[in-house]
C-alpha cells in the first residue's frame, strides 16, 4: 500500500477533532514556557548587572549570557508557537485530505525544529508529547508535496550579542550613578567605568 493510501486510512481513523484539541493545547503551553523564560532571562539579566556594579566582569559576562540564551529561547518558543497557531488555524478550516497532509507535515516539521533550537528538557518533553499523538508524521511528510513554508529561528548566542547587553548595562549603570560613559573601545570603556563605580562607593 502507498503511502498516500495509508495515509487516507490512518485519517479515516482519526478523530481530527481531538488531534486539533491536543495540538491548541500544546500551544498554550508553548506560551506558558515563553513566559518563564522570560522571567529566567530577567533573573539573569538582574545578576549581570549586579556583578558589572560590584567590579565583578567574569561574572557579569557570564550571567549576559545566560540572558542572552534564555531570551532567545523565549523568542523562538513565541515564533514556533505562532507559527503551529497559524497552521492550527489552517487544519480547522480544511477539509481536503490532501491540504491537511500538508498541515500536519508543516506542524511535524515546526515541533522538529523547535526541538533542536531550543534545547531545554521542558521543550523536548513537550515536543515528544504531542508529536506521540501523530504516529503518521513522517508519512504526511512523504504524501505532502511541496507542503507549507517552513520556519527557523537562530537562537545562537554570540560574543557581539553579550557585549551588546553589557553595554545597555553600562549605560543604565552610568545614568543610575550619574558617572557618564567613556567614548572609549568596549573593554577600556568597561575597565574605566569598573574604576568609576569603585571610587563614588568608596567616597560614599
Amino acid at each position: 500500500m502507498g503511502a498516500w493510501k495509508r495515509f487516507v486510512n490512518w485519517l479515516k481513523g482519526t478523530n481530527l477533532n481531538d488531534l486539533i484539541f491536543k495540538v491548541d493545547v500544546f500551544t498554550r503551553k508553548l506560551d506558558r514556557q515563553r513566559k518563564q523564560l522570560e522571567k529566567e532571562a530577567r533573573i539573569n539579566r538582574n545578576k549581570a548587572k549586579k556583578y558589572q556594579l560590584d567590579g565583578n566582569s567574569d561574572a557579569a559576562k557570564l550571567y549576559a549570557e545566560h540572558y542572552v540564551r534564555y531570551q532567545k529561547w523565549a523568542m523562538g518558543v513565541d515564533a514556533y508557537r505562532l507559527h503551529i497557531m497559524n497552521l492550527l488555524m489552517k487544519l480547522k478550516q480544511s477539509q481536503a485530505v490532501a491540504e491537511t497532509a500538508k498541515i500536519l507535515s508543516g506542524i511535524s516539521r515546526a515541533l522538529g525544529a523547535l526541538k533542536s533550537s531550543v534545547r531545554t528538557q521542558n521543550i523536548a518533553q513537550l515536543v515528544d508529547n504531542i508529536d506521540s499523538q501523530i504516529e503518521h508524521f513522517e508519512m504526511t511528510q512523504e504524501v505532502a508535496q511541496g507542503g507549507l513554508e517552513d520556519i527557523t529561528v537562530s537562537t545562537e548566542v554570540t560574543d557581539s550579542d553579550v557585549q551588546r547587553t553589557l553595554e545597555e548595562i553600562n549605560q543604565e549603570i552610568a545614568v543610575e550613578t550619574g558617572v557618564a560613559l567613556p567614548t572609549t573601545p568596549a573593554d577600556s570603556r568597561i575597565q574605566k567605568l569598573e574604576e568609576e563605580i569603585r571610587r563614588i562607593k568608596e567616597e560614599r
